[in-house]
């Protein structure tokens, strides 16, 4: 590490205490304010969905190698189309549900095409969030069956952190039944819009029933198992020159954008919604970043053409006591 870099990797811990001042507010304004009652159906989702599922694994045949980001995405839209099939089909994994016209064409005439690349976009940024949070590394390092479960349990939970917020936001409704009919006639389609999905009996959560999250966790938990087990017998390509902290952060950035985005959307009749992702969502985040940059000032600041192989988070250095000699 020359000069420029060490003096980069030095930074005040005020700038820290700034950072952590500036997020807070931001999550503050939104609770405060109660966001925007913004229609779902004027978000552009044709664009929004794939561009991001495109980012994740752009970055991950960065930061992975094309196998490992390959193996990961394939998991990831196969295993939740698979479980989102059954589970709209039948009711019995995330509780009965079905889908509205708002998110696009359908897989077999039940699952929009953009809901698995929905999934694979949540994973990516959840899985490095989880790599940082209990190795200090956005790659993977140790292996080993009790902590490959216990890494695909954290995942898990970092993930269905995420849909705390997003699913009362996405198929919120104000009928008292399972059909959107009411719609029209209550309120204006231009100030509310349609849901994307609507939950026929309803649910505790904000109308969401406690057996989506559950189905979350264990879709999660499996995809996360599985790759986590395949990862270290799958070489490791990273490109060169991409293994720095900027590179490490970005899918922590899109975790932490979209906890503020949950925390700024959402309707007034679910306002303590807002309440959530600040806490869900934000203390995976901040403590993922502080962990990047604060912890990791071995990897330079900004991407090295000498660095190309992920490194562990380097040990903590042993104080030995030397006594005088008489």
């Amino acid at each position: 590490m020359d000069r420029s870099e060490a003096t980069q990797s030095k930074v005040p811990g005020s700038v820290w205490l700034m950072l952590l001042f500036l997020v807070t507010t931001v999550f503050y304004v939104g609770i405060r304010t109660g966001g925007f009652n913004l229609p779902l159906e004027r978000l552009p989702w044709s664009i929004l969905v794939p561009t991001l599922a495109l980012f994740c694994f752009l970055h991950s045949t960065v930061m992975l190698g094309w196998p490992r980001a390959l193996t990961l995405i394939v998991l990831c839209v196969t295993i939740s189309f698979c479980f989102e099939y059954v589970g709209e089909s039948t009711g019995a994994i995330f509780g009965p549900y079905h889908y509205t016209s708002l998110l696009g064409p359908k897989l077999f005439g039940r699952i929009p095409v953009l809901i698995p690349f929905a999934w694979y976009m949540m994973f990516y940024p959840s899985y490095v969030v989880t790599n940082l949070l209990a190795e200090g590394n956005p790659v993977a390092v140790r292996t080993g069956t009790a902590w490959i479960a216990w890494m695909a349990a954290l995942s898990a939970l970092v993930m269905t952190a995420w849909d705390l917020t997003m699913d009362p936001i996405m198929s919120f409704h104000p009928c008292e039944t399972g059909s959107a009919g009411c719609l029209p006639v209550l309120l204006d389609e231009t100030n509310l819009g349609h849901p994307a999905w609507i939950w026929a009996d309803g649910g505790e959560h904000f109308g969401v029933p406690l057996l989506n999250y559950r189905g979350w966790l264990l879709t999660a938990f499996i995809v996360f198992l599985l790759f986590r087990w395949l990862e270290p017998r799958l070489p490791h390509r990273p490109w060169r020159g991409a293994y720095s902290r900027v590179m490490a952060w970005l899918p922590v950035g899109v975790y932490g954008s979209m906890a503020a985005i949950d925390a700024w959307l959402g309707y007034p009749e679910i306002d303590d919604i807002h309440l959530i992702s600040p806490f869900a969502m934000g203390i995976p985040f901040l403590f993922a970043s502080f962990q990047i940059f604060a912890n990791r000032s071995d990897l330079p600041l900004w991407p090295h053409h000498d660095q190309h192989a992920p490194r562990p988070a380097p040990a903590p250095r042993k104080v030995v006591s030397r006594k005088a000699n008489p």
